[in-house]
């Protein structure tokens, strides 16, 4: 059994990281046990920067967005975390992040076999074995509230909102802000799109609300990652060299910025005048804040869980999220399956033909988001135009 326990938070940070490290704590502390937390994730593990939480009120920070420890994407070498844990007598680990610092953590037991446990931390919600992930909820309410919102600019001003979300590699976010802030259609990043066919989409929908409505508007999604033919690159020109974990960094500000030039300009060509747009970034926004009631719940269940798990020798392995029926449960999986990076493609969940999410994508949220909220067009009929 663990008397020393040691946690920290790696990657971006996501809403329900705080509560995570609260249930930690709190059932750490019913055991007895000492508690250190690394400052700024793997960074404070590899040069030793530790603070003791034994007697910190682990209440105080539970709805609190962020991370109390901090955190970085620094990348271990295994030998360096083992060095680590032994200067400072430290008899476990957890770690509270996504792939990359999950993967971390797996490559130190693969090698070592120490006690460690993972926790799923990412907005993205990419982490397989679980049905969820610690701060998706919180990202796609976020998100999805953002896009619903943004009707208010199509309808009275008659353009085509460019609502662009964090998403590199997955469309998780993409859909589920699609699916839950009603948007036309989603501009994913599993697999590529072409400009013609994104502006053909515009048109008819323009075209359709034109003749019901009187007025053409419509609202798309765009994933960060989408990789849209005919369009310039978005990776910053500067930043083009690959991060400790293989990772270029993308600029969906530039995303938003050439695709409007972009829908503008091939619009005119194809309509023989341009259609308007406004563009929106949301990137921050969805990891920032007070986590939404299920990140906060289920981040401080599956903290405690986490310390559970270590004493009872369950190690190697991730506290994770399961369905079962109508209920979602606490469980837990190999760090080595958890890692695995998880593509919506296949899931049946969204259409990349017609670039909508399914009707699946709705149940699935369900659980987590509940049902979503329908969306009204905030226009007075044309119908009572005055002769």
């Amino acid at each position: 059994m663990a008397k020393t326990l040691a946690l920290l938070t790696g990657g971006g940070h996501a809403a329900g990281l705080n509560a995570g490290i609260a249930g930690i704590i709190q059932k750490a502390k019913e055991k007895g046990w000492r508690i250190y937390g690394a400052l700024d994730g793997w960074q404070g593990v590899i040069k030793n920067m530790y603070v003791n939480l034994t007697d910190y009120d682990a209440m105080s920070c539970v709805n609190k967005g962020g991370s109390i420890l901090g955190s970085s994407r620094v990348r271990p070498a295994p030998d360096q975390v083992i060095d680590s844990m032994k200067k400072h007598s430290i008899d476990a680990l957890i770690a509270l992040g996504g792939e990359d610092t999950l993967g971390a953590l797996w490559n130190v037991y693969k090698e070592f076999k120490v006690p460690v446990v993972g926790w799923p931390k990412t907005m993205d919600n990419d982490l397989s074995e679980t049905y969820f992930t610690i701060g998706y909820p919180t990202a796609i309410t976020v998100a999805s509230e953002a896009v619903a919102k943004s009707f208010d600019a199509a309808c009275t001003h008659g353009r085509a909102v460019i609502a662009v979300v964090f998403g590199r590699h997955t469309d998780w976010v993409a859909a589920g802000a699609g699916a839950f802030g009603s948007s036309d259609f989603v501009v994913p990043a599993e697999k590529s799109c072409d400009l013609d066919k994104i502006c053909d989409k515009i048109g008819a929908l323009f075209a359709e609300r034109q003749r019901t409505l009187g007025k053409g508007f419509v609202i798309m999604v765009v994933a960060e990652g989408a990789s849209i033919s005919g369009l310039e690159s978005h990776i910053r020109e500067q930043e083009r060299e690959l991060d400790e974990y293989g990772h270029v960094k993308l600029d969906p500000n530039l995303l938003a910025s050439y695709l409007s030039r972009a829908i503008q300009t091939t619009t005119k060509k194809m309509f023989g005048k341009p259609i308007g747009t406004a563009p929106i970034v949301l990137t921050y926004q969805l990891r920032n804040g007070s986590p939404v009631w299920v990140d906060m719940e289920f981040g401080y269940k599956l903290g405690t869980k986490c310390v559970d798990m270590l004493e009872e020798g369950e190690v190697g392995m991730v506290a994770v999220i399961k369905k079962e029926g109508e209920k979602l449960i606490l469980a837990s999986a190999s760090l080595e399956k958890t890692v695995k990076v998880r593509k919506v493609e296949g899931t049946g969940l969204f259409d990349y033909e017609n670039l909508t999410p399914t009707p699946s994508f709705l149940e699935y949220g369900k659980p987590f988001m509940g049902e979503r909220k329908e969306v009204s067009f905030n226009l007075v009929s044309r119908k009572l135009l005055l002769p």
